[in-house]
């Protein structure tokens, strides 16, 4: 099959493919907000990488492409949605609300509750994550979190390699800026610059 493995190789598949699962999770819960969407998101995910898995080439790195599987299943997920008539809650009319409301309807909606992807961080810099820009916080995400090089996250995410390094570079400059005010807002800032004196 075009050099890929056996299609019926399920053993391979569990072997290589399922061990990333935890990731594709959290990956999953970084884009769609909301466990359940995360879940069912997962699932997909593995379900169609489970499919074209007789196509995958053996040489070919399976946590990349289970994660451009899971965003690309997102990306058509968040499609079909736009396409069908308003009726859901909040999050699923998540498009109709300005930007400064979508940190309240997520946390009315699940994310506050997600211990799985929030105990990664404390809950400054998950509020934080959370208010970049999705392209940012993926990138980022996928690079600082995950540990991939810059040419997978390029992958994944279907853009040049210099996109990611830009969208890294200021995912974590826009980060960095709110921690340090946070930081100063609680004194930190202050008291050191006393010290220095």
């Amino acid at each position: 099959m075009n050099g890929g493995y056996s299609e019926i190789d399920r053993e391979l598949f569990e072997e290589l493919a399922l061990p990333h699962l935890d990731d594709i999770f959290r990956f999953a819960l970084s884009l769609s907000r909301n466990r359940a969407e995360a879940e069912d998101l997962s699932q997909d995910t593995f379900l169609l990488a489970f499919r074209a898995f007789g196509r995958l080439r053996p040489e070919s790195n399976v946590k990349a492409w289970l994660f451009r599987i899971c965003k690309n299943r997102f990306i058509d997920r968040f499609r079909q949605k736009r396409r069908r008539p308003c009726h859901g809650s909040a999050v699923e009319n998540l498009a109709s609300f300005p930007p400064e409301r979508e940190t309240a309807v997520f946390e009315q909606n699940g994310i506050e509750n997600e211990r799985t992807f929030l105990d990664l961080f404390g809950d400054e810099v998950n509020r934080y994550l959370g208010e970049l820009p999705e392209e940012y916080r993926s990138a980022l995400l996928l690079c600082d979190l995950e540990g991939f090089r810059y040419d997978e996250i390029a992958e994944i995410l279907d853009v040049p390699a210099g996109t990611v390094r830009s969208r890294i570079s200021r995912g974590r400059a826009i980060l960095r800026e709110k921690l340090e005010e946070y930081a100063r807002d609680l004194g930190y800032g202050s008291e050191s610059r006393e010290r220095g004196r």
